[in-house]
């Protein structure tokens, strides 16, 4: 257990704390030295930044770089001379507490799921929640120019992202304007998971927002307000409804928070006009985001009429939300285990649907996925933890905020923790922003 310092005194006394636990002896002294001189070359704020940068590049390239990069973090706060110290802070801590208490009664429903493989895949996709809250808390408080750094690095992967997705859309775009009146959309970065990615597109327009505000160099400032603007066209073209709802929801969210400064209010004003025009400019030049206009009017009408139709978009989120409201009324306290809401959700489509080629949904909504898993405890719990969330972030500042915000509606309308991206994304980035020092300090 061993921590860098900076200064010769500090020094000194980790060699104390060293040979103390190792009963003083000269060879753990030696040991010691030898540790110490390797940490003056890779120190924890290194490590820490490694990890962060390997987590980041992981959401676009690989799933494996992700998990790199959380053990990197993991084992970066175990290395640790005062790892008892940071574990006690770490109890007194109730958000932290609540989102790795998550994994662990998720973990409880292994002895009530039948479908163990089903079980284990899930939890790996939530093993975020076990080892990112510890290992943010237990670094240090991270300095503004790297998490500026960090950030001006997402945003980089992210035009990147879009660039390579555009690409693939102009070279069959007729194809893929006509996919659009069916609900299919271009390639994406991060496995194609496009909700997931269109979530990253408006991550980094408020951090090139944030940033702009920050910097002062008018070369900087051009490249983040350029950013901005490409993700707000993507967005439109991509359109996808998630990621449309989270950017006019935070769009909005700004303007009230300009509004009701005085110095801010004719900009604020000039900058409502220009949020309620832009949907119909884009309607009128993107033929993607006039395609998808179109298949959710169809949609709309066909949930308005008598018959059923699970593969249609928003009727089949709808259908999920009613199969696991009766799954969660059958098995209201325990639920079905976590490892058996996809068996579930099949039955209830196979004993409706028994002669049509459906795609089985798991229930579009966090809350309905939790209850289903492990019962009403299951929504009551995530429920007290987003209030906690809400709380932190709404007193931290106005990005922090706006992220809760857009996970929070993305907890309303996908199931956000049951993958990789999902989960590693809202638990990576709330912890950071909660970490960062805000603008005023």
């Amino acid at each position: 257990m061993l921590v860098y310092f900076r200064n010769e005194t500090n020094v000194e006394r980790n060699k104390y704390y060293f040979a103390k636990y190792l009963n003083k002896s000269e060879l753990s002294l030696s040991t010691y030295t030898k540790f110490e001189k390797l940490l003056r070359y890779i120190p924890h704020d290194v490590l820490t930044f490694v990890g962060c940068l390997s987590i980041l590049s992981g959401l676009f390239i690989s799933r494996a770089m992700m998990s790199i990069g959380m053990m990197v973090l993991f084992g970066n706060a175990l290395l640790n001379i005062h790892l008892k110290e940071k574990l006690r802070s770490f109890i007194h801590q109730p958000h932290l507490l609540m989102l790795t208490g998550y994994f662990l009664i998720l973990t409880i429903s292994y002895f009530w799921s039948d479908d163990v493989s089903y079980f284990m895949e899930r939890l790996r996709s939530l093993l975020p929640f076990l080892v990112l809250p510890f290992a943010f808390h237990a670094s240090n408080k991270p300095d503004p120019k790297w998490m500026d750094f960090l950030f001006l690095f997402f945003i980089s992967l992210t035009i990147l992202g879009m660039s390579w997705s555009l690409f693939q859309y102009l070279h069959h775009k007729e194809s893929f304007d006509a996919g659009y009146g069916l609900s299919h959309v271009i390639p994406t970065p991060f496995k194609n998971d496009h909700i997931r990615f269109s979530l990253a597109v408006v991550l980094s327009i408020c951090l090139s927002v944030d940033l702009f505000f920050h910097f002062q160099h008018k070369w900087v400032r051009l490249a983040l307000a350029s950013a901005a603007m490409f993700g707000i066209l993507y967005l439109h073209i991509l359109a996808v409804k998630t990621g449309l709802l989270a950017f006019y929801m935070i769009s909005f969210l700004f303007f009230l928070r300009l509004v009701f400064q005085r110095k801010y209010r004719k900009p604020a004003i000039a900058f409502f006009i220009v949020l309620i025009g832009l949907p119909f400019l884009m309607y009128t030049f993107s033929a993607s985001f006039r395609n998808k206009i179109s298949y959710v009017n169809y949609s709309m009408t066909q949930i308005r009429n008598d018959s059923r139709d699970p593969n249609i978009s928003d009727e089949g989120r709808i259908i999920s939300y009613q199969y696991a409201v009766r799954s969660i009324r059958d098995h209201l306290w325990i639920g079905v285990g976590a490892g058996d809401v996809y068996h579930t959700m099949k039955t209830y489509y196979d004993h409706d649907f028994p002669d049509e080629k459906v795609n089985v949904l798991l229930p579009h909504n966090q809350f309905l996925m939790a209850g289903m898993s492990i019962g009403i405890f299951g929504i009551l719990y995530l429920l007290v933890l987003q209030w906690l969330l809400f709380r932190l972030s709404f007193k931290h500042d106005f990005l922090c905020f706006s992220f809760w915000c857009m996970m929070f509606l993305t907890m309303m309308v996908e199931p956000l923790y049951e993958t990789q991206h999902g989960t590693c994304m809202f638990l990576f980035f709330l912890l950071l922003l909660l970490q960062r020092r805000t603008r005023v300090e």
